[in-house]
């Protein structure tokens, strides 16, 4: 799952210096992997790798550069600058669970991968800026490059295991000639949904390669197959708070006359059942969770400890996939945009492929027709235009007309006049 949500630099001020939020140390966790990283070709080119710096992060959020140079062609107003936008990719609670209760770090390292092969279509497609050309026109151009800070965090609000990533992406892009303008996040906002599908491919397949099974969900999403609803569901403490509060406040809109909660309302209720977030020791929390499912006689399957080479049936699976989507796509519309088809083709193999084959076997499917760098049409589909172009042209003349063109005329002028 992939949420996104903007952030100012006064939201940044309190939200992520002051609450700390970001940042906090995550205990003694042995995952091999930092939880707090930089990334990005934009971070790159400012020489941040490795481990995050806070002093460093702060300036960002302010739209200055490690050494204190500016990253946009004008001066900002830090009260209403966007600081960054927040891209958080959230695992399935079954996989939470077997990552920080059951304690498998190859789901930790399975998660962190996908988040960064997410991250990469991102930057390469989506990272975009607006310039003002000569006769004075704005264009939105295709960077390639973010500036990027990742923290994993292992808990939800209400302490329970919830493996997720902010993926903080900071208001600033590069051009080829070196100038910094401010990210523009449209197209990121608009392929959300990709985004996060292409994350749970490839989230789904790592799994698979470490032994798990995986059942997809009615939601599109998928959970680890033998972890049951009554396990997960009592994990999922934030989950029901909000569903809980959503059904009072619904209710009570209906005793009183109102329509059912729209969309807005719902990400409300998330705010305004949201409570500090506070930081517990490892092994507390470890401990809570092994007293729970113990009270409550939960069973946890067993850790699958057999590694799965699904590489030759990947690009079987991604072929198939690929000439799903192209199908689909092109029964509805002869011209499509190429993440159409890339959707659909996560949704009916999820898990089955890389994306990086997907990608690879829709590049080279021999019914693909490119039109540009997003739009796609494919062979059966201009065969199928052709042949409603033939038939129409085919059928004029054959049958005799219901009325003269004189005929057409007079009943237009009539109907003018007519009350």
């Amino acid at each position: 799952m992939l949420s996104i949500a903007n952030v100012s630099a006064a939201q940044a001020e309190n939200y992520y210096e002051a609450d700390d939020y970001y940042t906090r140390d995550l205990d003694d966790a042995d995952t091999g992997t930092p939880s707090a990283t930089w990334y990005g070709k934009g971070a790159t080119a400012l020489e941040l790798t490795g481990d995050l710096n806070q002093s460093t992060f702060q300036k960002l959020l302010h739209g200055e550069g490690p050494n204190g140079e500016s990253l946009h062609a004008r001066k900002i107003d830090p009260d209403h600058h966007r600081a960054a936008t927040d891209c958080t990719f959230s695992a399935p609670k079954s996989v939470s669970i077997a990552a920080l209760i059951q304690g498998d770090t190859r789901v930790l390292a399975a998660h962190d991968q996908a988040v960064r092969t997410a991250l990469s279509i991102l930057e390469t497609r989506y990272a975009q800026t607006q310039i003002r050309r000569p006769q004075g026109e704005r264009e939105r151009v295709t960077t390639g490059n973010v500036v990027a800070a990742i923290f994993r965090h292992e808990t939800s609000r209400e302490q329970d295991p919830q493996l997720h990533s902010h993926c903080v992406l900071i208001n600033a892009t590069q051009l080829d000639n070196g100038q910094w303008r401010s990210l523009s996040n449209e197209a990121i906002v608009a392929h959300q949904k990709l985004l996060g599908e292409i994350y749970q491919n490839e989230l789904a397949y790592q799994l698979r390669q470490h032994g798990y099974d995986i059942t997809p969900t009615a939601t599109g999403q998928f959970e680890l197959t033998g972890y049951d609803s009554e396990l997960l569901n009592t994990f999922s403490t934030r989950t029901q708070q909000i569903e809980t509060y959503l059904e009072k406040w619904e209710q009570k809109l209906i005793e009183n006359g109102g329509a059912p909660l729209h969309r807005s309302q719902q990400k409300q209720a998330t705010l305004d059942t949201r409570r500090r977030k506070t930081t517990v020791p490892r092994s507390v929390l470890l401990n809570g969770w092994a007293e729970t499912i113990q009270a409550q006689g939960l069973a946890l399957p067993e850790v699958p400890t057999q590694d799965i080479d699904l590489s030759q049936t990947s690009q079987t699976a991604a072929h198939v996939a690929a000439t799903l989507g192209l199908d689909h796509a092109a029964e509805r519309e002869s011209v499509f945009k190429q993440a159409k088809a890339e959707r659909f083709s996560l949704e009916h193999g999820l898990g089955q492929q890389r994306f990086a084959d997907l990608h690879q076997a829709l590049r080279n499917h021999p019914n693909r027709i490119v039109i540009d760098d997003h739009r796609l049409t494919t062979y059966t589909a201009l065969d199928r235009e052709r042949e409603t172009v033939q038939m129409m042209v085919g059928g004029q003349g054959q049958v005799d007309p219901i009325a003269t063109s004189d005929e057409v005329t007079r009943l237009g002028r009539l109907a003018r006049y007519s009350i």
